[in-house]
């Protein structure tokens, strides 16, 4: 089970804080600003998912390495193209010669269209970056997707689904006991040759694991900052269908759709369209433009006329 909720007002900054109890753990996707963040939320902060480098989706960066300075944990921080650069450039910006005995790392992990490379940075080294072996970060059993964007620069859109589980059906005439969880980590693992001991008997794992059935899982896409033409939509759709919750930007209204257009932005019509084709259960808004501050109604009104199940910001 996983919460989540926007860091700041649906016109500022975007930052979107995903709660991991089960972990004691939690995720961002981008990073702006974080002043309205614990001291506590940002020391549980392990891994972030940037979507671009413009400044409002990762200027809170400064401020999560700065709580996290002398934590044991290493940053994870994902991006797209540049970004290894960006976050050497950032680092190497500061002083560091009071941090010797820092076990802090920070971890690049930059898409480069054809793999994920990574460069890691040691706190105690004065953040010099040395290359790291390619590919993603372990993130606990839960899967990553991820998709190229339209906005003139380098930008990424990614889909997070918890790990599978299971329940045991309510008839189910076996006493609990420690078998169960190792039933559950051998059927989400596939395995299903074996036995195990209940009650005091053998039984074979195939038979236990038809008194299982699968929860469904937890799935949430996020795009922001893109043009929706039809080539980006393919894409999204290919990569992230079908997804049960989308977090997607609506920068404009339709009446301003030119405007979104030149702006590499997307409307809440666009929005809601893209929830539909995704199969969606639920549409949350945010990223609205500072143009249209104080009628976050007027882009509800018109992402409902096509999927009724829209929300603004946390709501």
């Amino acid at each position: 089970m996983f919460h989540c909720r926007l860091v700041n007002p649906i016109h500022h900054d975007p930052a979107l804080l995903l709660s991991l109890p089960q972990l004691a753990q939690r995720w961002l996707l981008d990073c702006g600003d974080l002043h309205a963040l614990s001291l506590h939320e940002l020391l549980q902060i392990d891994t972030v998912f940037v979507s671009h480098a413009h400044i409002d989706h990762w200027i809170g960066l400064d401020a999560l390495m700065r709580a996290q300075l002398f934590g044991e944990r290493p940053l994870r921080i994902l991006g797209p193209r540049g970004i290894l650069d960006m976050l050497a450039g950032r680092l190497a910006g500061y002083a560091w010669n009071l941090v010797s005995r820092s076990q802090f790392v920070v971890e690049g992990y930059e898409w480069t269209g054809s793999q994920w490379d990574s460069r890691h940075f040691p706190c105690s080294q004065r953040f010099v970056g040395h290359e790291a072996p390619s590919g993603l970060p372990s993130l606990e059993n839960w899967s990553l997707r991820w998709v190229e964007l339209e906005h003139g620069v380098p930008c990424l859109g990614y889909r997070l689904e918890s790990p599978r589980s299971y329940r045991f059906r309510e008839d189910c005439p076996y006493p609990p006991g420690p078998w169960i969880s190792a039933l559950k980590e051998a059927v989400a693992a596939g395995q299903r040759e074996g036995v195990l001991t209940v009650a005091g008997e053998e039984r074979r794992l195939a038979e236990l694991a038809e008194w299982l059935r699968p929860v469904p899982t937890h799935q949430l896409a996020y795009i922001t900052d893109t043009r929706l033409d039809p080539a980006t939509r393919s894409r999204v759709v290919d990569a992230f269908g079908p997804t049960r919750v989308l977090w997607c930007e609506a920068a404009f209204l339709e009446s301003q759709r030119e405007l979104a257009e030149t702006k590499l932005h997307s409307t809440a019509n666009e929005a809601a369209s893209l929830a539909r084709e995704l199969g969606c259960e639920r549409l949350q808004l945010f990223h609205l433009s500072r143009r249209t501050q104080g009628r976050a109604e007027e882009h509800l009104t018109e992402a409902r006329l096509i999927f009724p199940e829209t929300y603004v910001g946390s709501d």
